[in-house]
């Protein structure tokens, strides 16, 4: 269904139950479908937007509506006018940066938050500005080179090795997801939301005071020094080393993830 928040018109996948539902926030060039084969497993309502600039939700907006403020905030009008809050918000990479800013802009909305390869930000001015210069390029990539030579790199980074390993039909659905992108969407939410674009959240952490699940991959180094680096400054935090998984561990690893769930008093 299309949901209308200010000027940006949102896909959003909707499973009704009962409360406390979840908030499903994909990563970058994915959608709602990415979490689609597990969302029956869930209980409750579970709402799954595709995110500003990804899968069937609008892009054509400047780009400083991307911010992953204005963003967070659009989250927000739409839990409050859609949905029945506090929620279990799980976000994945860009959509876990997403899920933190949420929480930390609107914590009465959240019952419980899951952070899966998720980071911060960047709390270093320099490597801000580098990694500005860096997502530039990214765009120049895609506005200049077409989408399909993007995706050929963007599969060749070193956090995605792991996802070779995967399945045939699962690396061709990974594929076509990306393939499937709006690559002025893409470059909108690289410039305006990306790492070195973020506000830098390290110094609020000990602010958040929501039970915080970090999550990430045995196969992922960067991140395991990322949400290391989180865990010793959040109030409320557990973490959690997933193993035989990369960077995007509910697709590479779903069923560690469903008994640590259990565990956790979440399924």
């Amino acid at each position: 269904m299309k949901i209308k928040i200010k000027q940006a018109e949102y896909q959003l996948y909707q499973k009704s139950g009962p409360a406390p539902g979840w908030l499903l926030l994909h990563g970058f060039m994915g959608s709602h479908a990415d979490f689609e084969p597990l969302i029956p497993e869930l209980p409750g309502a579970v709402a799954a937007p595709d995110l500003l600039g990804h899968g069937k939700t609008t892009s054509a907006l400047p780009v400083a509506d991307f911010t992953i403020e204005q963003q967070a905030d659009q989250l927000a009008a739409l839990i409050q006018q859609h949905l029945r809050a506090p929620l279990i918000v799980w976000g994945y990479s860009m959509g876990g940066r997403l899920a933190l800013t949420l929480a930390l802009r609107h914590p009465k909305l959240i019952k419980y938050l899951i952070l899966e390869s998720s980071t911060a930000g960047i709390n270093d001015s320099q490597q801000r500005l580098l990694r500005r210069n860096h997502d530039a390029q990214l765009v120049w990539q895609l506005r200049h080179c077409g989408l399909e030579s993007f995706v050929n790199k963007w599969e060749e980074l070193p956090l995605f090795t792991s996802q070779k390993k995967l399945p045939a039909a699962q690396q061709q659905f990974i594929r076509q997801q990306r393939l499937q992108q709006d690559p002025e969407g893409l470059a909108k939410s690289l410039l305006a939301m990306g790492t070195g674009s973020m506000p830098n959240y390290w110094p609020a952490l000990s602010q958040l005071h929501c039970p915080v699940l970090l999550l990430t991959g045995a196969l992922d180094f960067k991140f395991q020094k990322l949400t290391a680096k989180m865990a010793a400054d959040l109030p409320q935090v557990k973490r959690y080393v997933v193993p035989a998984a990369g960077h995007n561990i509910h697709l590479e690893n779903w069923p560690a993830i469903r008994q640590l769930f259990m565990r956790e008093g979440l399924l």
